[in-house]
């Protein structure tokens, strides 16, 4: 042993303390916290818990639940409800255009049938005129 190593005072190591934050109005993880990271940082509303605790939870936060001082997994009905109150998810720009691009096309797609309506409205009336002037002519001959 040298001179360093004999005046360093043991300490003993404690292991970290590891911390829950749950939704106060839904029970959800929000998430997670260690003493030796966030020290003083940690809300006071954040729920001590083991070291397996930490590794149950983290690994499927969604899946469980606070419900008063008892952590549980929550119920296929609880977690298909929070999915279907989910609000969608943003659009990436990629999808904002293909929409935009969508959309330019249905209105395009709009604009070639009135056309194609009122090309036939002006051939109706073309042929309408030649049988008038056809008729006319014949008639004044």
């Amino acid at each position: 042993m040298d001179q360093f190593e004999e005046d360093m005072p043991e300490q003993e190591i404690q292991p970290p303390q590891y911390f829950a934050l749950f939704d106060s109005q839904t029970g959800g993880i929000v998430t997670f916290f260690v003493d030796a990271i966030h020290g003083e940082n940690i809300p006071s509303e954040a729920v001590p818990i083991t070291v397996e605790e930490w590794q149950t939870y983290s690994a499927e936060p969604w899946t469980w639940k606070r419900d008063g001082d008892t952590v549980r997994l929550r119920t296929p009905e609880e977690l298909e409800e929070e999915r279907a109150n989910q609000p969608p998810a943003p659009k990436t720009p990629d999808q904002e255009m293909n929409e935009q691009i969508a959309t330019l096309l249905i209105d395009s797609a709009a604009k070639d049938v009135q056309i194609q309506q009122q090309d036939e409205i002006i051939a109706d009336l073309m042929l309408q005129v030649a049988t008038l002037q056809t008729a006319s002519e014949g008639g004044g001959a």
